[in-house]
């Protein structure tokens, strides 16, 4: 039988009714933590309301192929509740201002720990993306004369993965044989990086592109609509012959689900103004404030 731990009704005092971050929409930032947030953890049996129960969460995302592990802590459980979160079991997290929901994460579960103190019973959960898979080895050769785009795209199949999209934006020609032996994973991110182009699975499809080709949308961030820091990033990339200087900026905001691998960030501050495009980043929750931090770079 299903176990639900049910959302309790509360009033909200009068000076929490303020505007809530949606879709670039402005929002009052001088009130912080009363903007009706709200957190909703679905496991098969259970279901985890912020509402009545303590949790958090820090859940990655990236550009690579590579699963990401989300965690989540969970707060006094029952025992009949917390056995009930299985191995291998779905996990879905949402979360949200009043009713702008959006989900964060989809996996399966693959860890659980119980930790007893004088005062909670914490639960830790491990979880799985849904979208990655479980690393594996790979030894293949490519004769003298293959083009960088060529192994990729071999490499690609290899995972299994349909591809969504196929845009690398430049190629390269090996004048020997190219020996691929090790993780799948880092080989596909390796040739992708020699292809210009990041690999990244979302919802179960391969994307190979470049970020600033992504249709993950688009959001006008600004001190008005959630900005709460921003620092500059730069990194240089070596890729066989090409040397790739990846510029951007390291940005906090209260958290927003429509953030991802690829969204086009319109980005209005003091210190920078322009687009960039979401690299990676992290949605967290503490159990008081939810921020979602990203980099995000020029191409």
């Amino acid at each position: 039988m299903t176990s639900e731990i049910m959302r309790q009704e509360r009033q909200m005092p009068g000076s929490a009714l303020v505007g809530k971050p949606s879709g670039g929409g402005a929002i009052d930032t001088a009130v912080k933590g009363l903007y009706h947030q709200h957190v909703i953890i679905r496991f098969d049996h259970v279901v985890i309301d912020s509402d009545a129960l303590d949790c958090e969460f820090d859940i990655p995302f990236d550009d690579n192929t590579e699963a990401n592990e989300a965690e989540i802590v969970l707060y006094n459980l029952s025992y009949n509740t917390t056995n009930q979160i299985r191995h291998d079991g779905n996990v879905t997290v949402e979360a949200g201002y009043g009713n702008d929901m959006g989900i964060l994460f989809t996996g399966k579960v693959s860890d659980k720990k119980i930790q007893n103190s004088d005062t909670d019973r914490v639960i830790t959960v491990k979880a799985i993306d849904g979208a990655g898979l479980s690393d594996c080895e790979v030894e293949v050769e490519y004769c003298e004369g293959n083009t960088a785009q060529a192994i990729l795209y071999d490499l690609c199949l290899r995972l299994g993965f349909p591809i969504a999209a196929w845009k690398p934006v430049r190629d390269y020609t090996y004048d020997r044989t190219v020996h691929v032996d090790g993780s799948i994973m880092d080989a596909v991110e390796k040739y992708a990086g020699v292809c210009g182009a990041s690999a990244y699975v979302c919802r179960g499809m391969l994307y190979v592109q470049a970020l600033s080709a992504s249709n993950a949308g688009s959001f006008d961030l600004s001190v008005e609509t959630g900005l709460l820091s921003a620092e500059e990033y730069e990194k240089t990339e070596k890729h066989e012959d090409f040397e790739d200087t990846v510029r951007g900026w390291e940005l906090e905001m209260l958290l927003n689900h429509r953030i991802q691998t690829g969204t086009q960030i319109h980005l209005t501050s003091k210190r920078a103004n322009g687009i960039y495009y979401v690299r990676q980043g992290t949605h967290s929750y503490d159990g008081n404030d939810m921020t979602t931090k990203v980099t995000a770079v020029e191409r």
